[in-house]
């Protein structure tokens, strides 16, 4: 008789048998997930812990008659589970046996699982495979020469963590379950920035394999629908797992796996050695390992420190993860936001969570849907606990100048109404005991309610966006006005500067102004100039390599123009960077009367370019300035030859000497106001067109009710825009609206607002991890597999082959 799912959960009432079952059944799955070769041979100690149930005894007779041998028909109880019946006793089994069986071949690589986190078995792929756009899968001898000389994969079937230890367990439940499916490549089309999956292939020949297809149809004969096991299972894993929490932090085994370095994962490796009260020590003592953090770490690879560390608790490895950004043992810049490159896109639970590490340390959030402000009014009924008299009385005062019926109205209210830094702001620091309450609910240290930093830290927990609001031209503009009061002082004040306060100063500023203007021209050439479309990293500026290509790009354009004076490199002068806004225009001017030559080859257009009518492309060329409006591009020629010439004119690039070695007559003051003044003048012109590396944030957002939107970004000092969606414009592969993002407003490739935007990499151990990514393949390389490949699925489109592998 087949069981309801009701029927087995009154049958099965024991959670800790529950678990159990749940246990047997991730075991089941990782052994379905695994590559085996042609020769495998199932080991008796693979199967003798298996104690099946009369159904099952029942099923391995049924196995033998068709000549399945014994091993693997006991073992196919176990792959398979249940059908009418459970097929395994899990009263009886014995599970630590069946684990450590399942480990000892994982740990003899009798079955291989793929290590899918980082770089590894993509470039692997790149170099070896003939992949082609729109591969699906590979065969066996292609798996085998992928995944030979490479770690066992690390996996996590609740408490079952696989890798190169054999199967360890954790001490937290979390899901990300083995497969043979694995994030391999990126296709020739360069709007495309999914990373596309490949199935790796597993022995078909192996007998345990072979035979899968006779056991099917065994237990087919018997009946076409199974029982509700599939459900009870189901129903077991949401009350074991909780995957509606809002705390589900699976997505930290993609985020170790793939942002940090090795020798940053080795780092944090130590810190919880040395900082989880044993815990992870005793995983290391069982191992066999013991002694000081760093040597036992010394030779651990990427999957072995990853595969020990996720046997802790999730909070203690966030703890783990702030504390060696805290203490700088890794250094993580400010506005660096780390996240999974290859694994990325995976989210879990209810609320689609995933994990990201920044400068305040790890958070789990979600990016689909607007938890933060849920997560402060909880964190706020936790500070306050509405379930007491007294603190109610204390929130009731807090928000006594907010109107509604009940303090839960005013709560709301009053989070409505302000800003979410200035309600954690007040009602955090309302009192100490909040401020601890607070640290302790997010994970904060004990010291941090002395954090003057504490705000920005509690925001980017709870999950808040937390862009880096720095204005890169703060110390220029705040030296400027120290000039300039300098200035006014010593031309009609009764106490001028003296001569070494002034010269102070002025050394400062002139670093402040070279630094300023010799970054403005490296990101203004790269952005007018460079094939962003085609970079491998589209619309991302690199301030290391990209400056040193922007001033190569300058410096053919002076050798061309047969300009002697100037010269451009690692070290530029003041008086080379003053003319290089200039010589900038001049070769825009030249490129614009040669634009035949840029025009992007037709092949390198993106699939959709020409496929449809509602999205347009704009990047016909391989030079952006050349796609930008005529009035735009008028408007940039001639407001950088205007930089050029009110900083030429004005000898900006002589004032340094005068400046430091003049007298401090009342004509010598009107010379640095006249300078002064053509400098803001030239900034704020350079600052007004967007030839700055300056973050634009998203300050409000706006939708009605036919799903139109209109976002207002604005930027230190005050300037902003708006941006109104859905464009014609959305598949560009432009920077989104999630970090900051500079925006070249003078670029402007459609009216009245679709600008070039961009954002920079932070020079980081992490960039430079995920440096030369992603890789694609000319379409020219791929073009003959291709066509093989398109054909052989159109035959199994129209029934003329049997597909084995499915592309789902």
């Amino acid at each position: 008789m087949v069981k309801s799912k009701d029927e087995l959960l009154a049958d099965y009432p024991d959670r800790t048998l529950r678990e159990k079952i749940l246990l047997l059944s991730s075991l089941s799955n990782i052994l379905t997930e695994c590559t085996i070769p042609n020769n495998y041979r199932v080991p008796a100690r693979l199967h003798e812990p298996l104690k099946l149930t009369a159904y099952g005894e029942e099923k391995v007779q049924q196995f033998l008659r068709k000549r399945i041998p014994y091993s693997e028909a006991r073992l196919m109880c176990l792959l398979q589970f249940s059908w009418v019946d459970l097929l395994v006793d899990p009263v009886e089994t014995n599970l630590t046996d069946l684990r450590d069986a399942i480990s000892d071949q994982i740990k003899q690589r009798e079955v291989i699982y793929p290590f899918i986190f980082g770089r590894l078995l993509y470039d692997k792929a790149f170099d070896i495979l003939n992949i082609s756009d729109g591969t699906h899968s590979i065969n066996l001898a292609e798996t085998s020469a992928l995944l030979t000389d490479t770690p066992q994969g690390v996996f996590q079937e609740n408490s079952f963590i696989t890798g190169p230890y054999g199967i360890l367990e954790s001490r937290q439940w979390r899901y990300y379950p083995a497969s043979r499916r694995v994030n391999l490549y990126h296709c020739s089309d360069l709007s495309c920035a999914k990373i596309h999956p490949i199935y790796l292939a597993t022995a078909r020949d192996a007998s345990i394999n072979k035979r899968r297809a006779d056991t099917s149809r065994i237990l087919r004969a018997e009946s076409e629908t199974p029982s509700a096991w599939g459900s009870f299972l189901s129903q077991i894993f949401d009350e074991i797992i909780n995957p509606d929490r809002d705390n589900a932090a699976d997505g930290l085994i993609p985020l170790i796996g793939e942002a940090f370095t090795e020798v940053e994962l080795r780092t944090l490796t130590c810190w919880l050695l040395d900082n989880t009260r044993g815990e992870l020590r005793k995983t290391f003592a069982d191992l066999g390992m013991r002694g000081r953090a760093e040597d036992m770490t010394q030779d651990l690879g990427h999957a072995q420190l990853m595969q020990l560390c996720l046997t802790l608790e999730d909070k203690m490895i966030i703890q783990g993860i702030d504390g060696i950004i805290r203490e700088t043992a890794v250094q993580v810049p400010r506005g660096e936001i780390r996240r999974a490159k290859v694994n990325g896109g995976n989210r879990f639970g209810k609320f689609r969570l995933t994990a990201e590490v920044g400068y305040r340390g790890a958070r789990i959030f979600s990016d689909t849907m607007n938890m933060a402000p849920l997560r402060l009014r909880h964190l706020v009924e936790r500070m306050y606990r509405v379930d007491s008299v007294e603190d109610r009385e204390e929130l009731d005062w807090q928000l006594r100048s907010e109107t509604g019926e009940s303090l839960e109205a005013r709560l709301d209210s009053y989070l409505n109404r302000h800003s979410p830094e200035e309600a954690a702001k007040n009602l955090i620091l309302a009192r100490k005991s909040n401020a601890v309450t607070a640290c302790e609910i997010l994970g904060l240290p004990d010291n941090s309610p002395e954090d003057p930093n504490l705000m920005s830290a509690v925001l980017w927990k709870l999950g808040f966006p937390s862009p880096d609001l720095s204005d890169p031209h703060f110390d220029f503009w705040r030296l400027h006005e120290e000039m300039e009061d300098m200035v006014r002082a010593g031309a009609t004040g009764p106490l001028p500067p003296s001569a070494e306060d002034f010269r102070g100063i002025a050394a400062n500023y002139f670093v402040q102004l070279e630094n300023m203007l010799d970054d403005s021209l490296a990101f203004t050439v790269w952005a007018l100039t460079n094939d962003h479309f085609a970079d491998r990293k589209s619309f991302v500026y690199s301030p290391g390599e990209d400056r040193v290509e922007s001033y190569s790009w300058l410096q053919r354009a002076v050798e061309s123009a047969g300009d002697a004076v100037l010269e451009y490199g690692r070290k530029n002068s003041l008086y080379a960077l003053c003319r290089g806004f200039g010589r900038l225009s001049s070769e825009l001017k030249i490129v614009s009367n040669e634009r035949q030559r840029w025009e992007r080859p037709v092949e390198d257009f993106p699939d959709w370019a020409d496929r449809q009518q509602l999205l347009k492309f704009p990047f016909r060329h391989t030079i952006p300035f050349l796609d930008l409006t005529d009035a735009s591009r008028e408007l940039i020629v001639n407001r950088l030859q205007e930089v050029s010439r009110i900083l030429v004119s004005n000898n900006i690039s002589d004032a340094r000497n005068s400046w430091m070695h003049g007298g401090r007559s009342t004509a010598d003051f009107d010379e640095v106001r006249s300078s002064l003044s053509a400098i803001r003048q030239a900034v704020q012109i350079i600052e007004d067109c967007g030839f700055v590396r300056m973050n634009f944030t998203i300050a409000s957002r706006q939708m009605d009710a036919y799903s139109r939107s209109i976002t207002r970004f604005t930027r230190p000092r005050g300037y902003s825009f708006e941006l109104h969606l859905p464009s014609q414009y959305d598949w560009l592969g432009l920077p989104t609206f999630k970090t900051p993002i500079h925006v070249v407003t003078a670029a402007c490739f459609s009216a009245p607002n679709h600008f070039l935007r961009f954002r920079s990499e932070i020079r980081s151990a992490y960039s430079e991890m995920w440096a030369n990514y992603p890789r694609r393949k000319p379409r020219s390389q791929q073009a003959a597999r291709a066509l093989t490949e398109a054909s052989a699925q159109w035959n199994m489109m129209n029934g003329s082959g049997e597909e084995t592998i499915s592309p789902t």
